[in-house]
């Protein structure tokens, strides 16, 4: 994996701190938790990913992922 830089002054919807996904031949690295989580973490906002701190990460993480600021049990 491959944090990839890219052009601050584009109008898509991704974020500036994509990651670009290697190629897998072997189901090992293929099916393993960085290669998984490699879409989810190109999917989410730019407001989530740009977080000043670990609480407000996981704040606005659980607003993106569940509509509002409430810990699910």
């Amino acid at each position: 994996m491959m944090l990839r830089e890219e052009n601050l002054n584009r109008t898509t919807r991704s974020h500036s701190k994509k990651i670009a996904k290697g190629i897998c031949l072997k189901d090992v690295k293929k099916y393993s938790f960085p290669q998984r989580c490699v879409e989810v973490w190109n999917g989410l906002s730019e407001e989530v990913v740009s977080a000043r701190s670990v609480h407000s990460f996981k704040g606005k993480l659980d607003v993106c992922r569940y509509g509002d600021g409430a810990t699910r049990v």
